[in-house]
């Protein structure tokens, strides 16, 4: 150990606080994924697998060697001739199930990020009101203290508290109608 206080609260470069809190955020990523169902475990996995190069790979290969095994050159081994209506189907097939499976994923993920963003929202929240409470403290001290500061408009408005209803009404009413209206 350091005899500088500053190298104590370091974890392998980041100050312990940060390591905390990396270390807390990666447990809520596990039970995350420890919480899935074996269905949503096997869509991750797919659909993980098929936006990967390797899958456009096998995907190339197998048909590729399909088109070859079926062009007729080796009498009595075609089992799909041109125009390889089995292939065609088989693709449309495999083309409707990897984008269920995609869209499964994405709204899987979509609502995590939604919990996430909700979360984000309330350590806002929270920070907003510490942090005016604290420049509601500095005015106070300051003032007790007899201190003469230039107190500026913004300076004001940061040691009021801001309703996250009127927030949302300001933005509800600037932001444009997501209808075109």
């Amino acid at each position: 150990m350091s005899d500088d206080p500053t190298m104590d609260d370091i974890q392998d470069g980041a100050p312990a606080s940060v390591a905390e809190n990396i270390d807390k955020i990666v447990r809520v990523e596990r039970e995350a994924l420890r919480s899935r169902s074996g269905g949503e475990a096997m869509i991750d996995a797919v659909g993980g697998f098929v936006g990967t190069l390797r899958f456009v790979i096998v995907q190339v290969a197998v048909c590729v060697g399909w088109l070859v095994w079926n062009s007729g050159k080796v009498p009595g081994l075609v089992f799909d001739p041109f125009p390889f209506p089995l292939l065609a189907t088989i693709t449309s097939v495999e083309s409707v199930m990897i984008a269920a499976f995609v869209l499964i994923k994405q709204n899987r993920l979509g609502a995590i990020v939604d919990r996430r963003d909700h979360l984000d929202l309330q350590v806002n929240l929270r920070t907003e009101r510490q942090a005016t409470q604290i420049i509601q403290m500095l005015d106070r001290l300051s003032a007790h203290m007899g201190l003469d500061y230039d107190h500026d408009a913004d300076g004001r408005e940061l040691g009021q508290h801001v309703e996250i209803e009127h927030l949302v009404d300001e933005l509800h009413r600037r932001l444009p109608n997501r209808h075109g209206a």
